[in-house]
């Protein structure tokens, strides 16, 4: 199999991949891991324009950021913080999907990937805040939808709030949970 087929099937994987914390909510027809990312790339992509970073550099972050999950599956944010069994496994597969391409592509994915772990760049640490706001728009959007339980907008938005520290983020994101 060639590199480029097996990321495919990396992406592939992916799309058939639903959000675990949607699943868990019993969210009606949730978001797969690559409508996440899709959906994180363009946010990501476009307010890195916005405010002067480097707009292809955080949509590749974005892109990758979850990459991992094609093989470790995807689980809660909450529950990767607090078990370093995950992470550890988080890191091995990255490594694994490193080494299936040639030596350029993969030290790429690796580069990018740690940029996002170790937040070493303004770049990442947008797309980390912009995860969180990904997240809670999801959130709003499914309880406007009638494809979640009323509360749901509510805990997301709370949840986002104590990680997004960027005020214009912040108050974009309390705007739009006022309107639910």
């Amino acid at each position: 199999m060639s590199w480029v087929a097996t990321i495919f099937g990396l992406a592939a994987a992916l799309k058939g991949l639903r959000r675990e914390g949607w699943v868990r909510r019993g969210v009606r027809e949730p978001e797969s891991v690559a409508d996440h990312s899709y959906s994180l790339a363009l946010l990501s992509m476009l307010l890195a324009a916005e405010r002067g970073l480097d707009p292809f550099k955080t949509a590749a972050i974005a892109i990758v950021h979850d990459l991992a999950e094609a093989v470790t599956g995807d689980i809660p944010p909450s529950e990767k913080r607090s078990n370093m069994d995950y992470v550890e496994a988080e890191k091995e597969a990255m490594k694994r999907i490193a080494e299936k391409v040639p030596s350029g592509v993969g030290a790429l994915i690796l580069q990018l990937y740690n940029e996002y772990a170790f937040q070493s760049s303004e770049e990442a640490r947008l797309v980390k805040q912009l995860d969180k706001l990904e997240m809670a728009l999801q959130a709003i959007a499914y309880e406007r939808e009638g494809r979640a339980a009323k509360g749901l907008a509510e805990e997301f938005t709370r949840s986002a709030l104590q990680e997004i520290r960027d005020p214009g983020l912040r108050s974009l994101l309390r705007g739009e949970a006022e309107l639910c």
